[in-house]
């Protein structure tokens, strides 16, 4: 995919436009699953507001300190398709927009999380995807692939193929990489649809139940996923992603047994 979409005379970023489209999505999906949280969907609509900003704000603040070395310019402070924003910064962002906003209208913070888990998910879902589109996070490089034309190719073994990247995407063109993005996106966008279908049809839940199962779910996809990313080795052969994933995995069967025991209805 191009980096740059032409409409016209104007020249839309790629990336933006998807993850705009996977906004205005995720926002139309809150709005008709609030009634099964029980939130009003005037309140979900601020949440959503609120954790998506939060999320920018954060995420961009973030990145820039961390790559401070990288901006020219005042300017450049809000082009945010230069460079984009820090995955981890906008995790603490949302969760601080949507925990302002719970608190503001006195909503228990755990059903806020669990809608903000389905949402999350759907956003996160299409947000890899829309990445790997345009070379984002690319996967480390596959040994032994034969062929690097531009395009997805057929692998024997997992993750069953591989993607090279054109001249002008941002990944290094002509190199076989393992499709990190793309098999996490394809994860979570199966997470929400079940998480989704979760909420609709158990009417018995406790709050925080979806929460503690989306947790679960981000640490088997990380643990899974995380052997074929670029991320730094912690110790041993366990790196940065599959550390995150396992505490991710393990602080979300701690909540839901610790929930399960106290157990509150939605």
């Amino acid at each position: 995919m191009p980096f740059y979409i032409r409409i016209g005379k104007f020249a839309v970023s790629a990336l933006g436009l998807m993850i705009t489209i996977s906004l205005f999505i995720s926002y139309v999906v809150s709005l008709q699953i609030s009634k099964y949280v029980g939130i009003l969907k005037s309140q979900t609509e601020n949440i959503f507001l609120a954790g998506a900003l939060s999320g920018i704000l954060f995420g961009r603040l973030s990145y820039i300190i961390k790559n401070h070395d990288q901006i020219p310019n005042f300017v450049s402070v809000f082009q945010i398709w230069n460079g984009g924003i820090d995955y981890y910064g906008t995790i603490i962002g949302v969760i601080i927009g949507v925990v302002s906003v719970a608190w503001f209208y006195n909503i228990p913070i755990l059903k806020a999380l669990d809608i903000t888990s389905i949402i999350g998910s759907l956003m996160l879902g299409f947000g890899y995807i829309s990445a790997g589109l345009v070379g984002f996070g690319f996967g480390r490089p596959v040994p032994l692939a034969v062929d690097v034309t531009p395009g997805f190719h057929l692998l024997k073994a997992f993750p069953f193929f591989y993607v090279v990247y054109k001249f002008g995407d941002i990944a290094p063109p002509s190199i076989p990489f393992y499709p990190v993005q793309f098999i996490y996106g394809a994860l979570f966008l199966l997470w929400s649809i079940g998480l989704i279908f979760y909420v609709i049809k158990k009417q018995d839940r406790f709050m925080g139940e979806v929460f503690s199962i989306f947790l679960i779910l981000y640490g088997i996809s990380n643990m899974m996923v995380g052997y074929y990313t670029t991320s730094h080795v912690v110790f041993g052969h366990i790196n940065l992603a599959q550390l995150f994933g396992l505490l991710s995995f393990i602080s979300g069967f701690v909540i839901l047994m610790l929930l399960k025991s106290e157990k509150t209805n939605v």
